[in-house]
C-alpha cells in the first residue's frame, strides 16, 4: 500500500483552503452584485410608477379630432351618450380581472369631479360579465359594457383613459396603471384645455 507523502497532503491542504477562501469571496461578491441590481430595479421602478401617463400618437384616438356620438347603455340599462358634442368627458376604460384597473377605479370620480368632467367606465366586455365584474361597486361613474366603443377608440390596453373636450375632441390620453398617473392626465388635459381658450380668446382680440 503507498505511502503518502506529507508534503503532498500539506499542498492538498494548502489547495482547498484557498479553493475554500476563493469561493466565499465569489459568494461576497455575488451578494453585492444581487444587491447593488436591486436597488437599481427599485429605482427604476419608482421612477416609471412616477411618469405620467403615456400618451402615444398611434394608440387611442387621434388628439385634436371630434369623435362620433355613441348612445348606448350603462350596465343598469340608463341610456348615455359617449362622445360628440356636449360635457367634457372622462372615459376609462377597464377589463374584468385587471388588477391594474381595480386599483384606479374607486378614485375615477373624484379625479373627474377635481377636473370638471363627467366620468364613465367603459369595459371590454359584454353586459353580463360586466355585471359579474362590476356590478355591486360604486365607483362614481356610469358603468358602459363597450368592447366595440374600445376597439374604435383604439384602446390598446386597459387601464387606459382618454379626456374629451365639450366638443368630443380628445385632449388627452393614455395608459393609467396608478391614481398619480390618472390626476396627471387630467392635469394636462385640463392645461391644454385652458390653453385653447387663451388662444380663442387672443384671436377674437385680434380680429376686433
Amino acid at each position: 500500500m503507498p505511502i503518502r507523502n506529507e508534503r503532498e497532503d500539506v499542498g492538498l491542504e494548502g489547495w482547498w483552503a484557498a479553493s475554500y477562501v476563493v469561493l466565499w469571496i465569489l459568494v461576497v461578491v455575488l451578494c453585492l452584485v444581487v444587491v447593488a441590481l436591486a436597488r437599481q430595479i427599485g429605482t427604476l421602478l419608482l421612477r416609471v410608477e412616477s411618469r405620467g401617463a403615456l400618451e402615444l400618437d398611434d394608440e387611442g384616438p387621434p388628439l385634436e379630432e371630434a369623435t362620433q356620438p355613441t348612445e348606448t347603455v350603462d350596465a343598469t340599462g340608463r341610456p348615455v351618450v359617449l362622445g360628440g358634442p356636449g360635457e367634457a368627458q372622462l372615459l376609462l376604460f377597464v377589463s374584468p380581472g385587471c388588477r391594474l384597473c381595480q386599483a384606479v377605479l374607486p378614485s375615477v370620480g373624484a379625479v373627474a369631479r377635481a377636473g370638471r368632467l363627467v366620468p364613465y367606465v367603459v369595459t371590454d366586455a359584454d353586459r353580463e360579465e360586466t355585471l359579474a365584474a362590476f356590478g355591486d361597486a360604486r365607483f362614481g361613474a356610469p358603468v358602459v359594457p363597450g368592447l366595440e366603443i374600445a376597439r374604435a377608440f383604439g384602446v390598446p390596453g386597459t387601464p387606459y383613459a382618454v379626456v374629451l373636450d365639450p366638443t368630443g375632441a380628445a385632449v388627452a390620453k393614455g395608459t393609467v396603471n396608478n391614481l398619480e398617473q390618472m390626476e396627471g392626465l387630467v392635469d394636462t388635459a385640463t392645461r391644454r384645455l385652458a390653453a385653447d381658450r387663451n388662444a380663442r380668446v387672443d384671436g377674437s382680440v385680434h380680429d376686433a
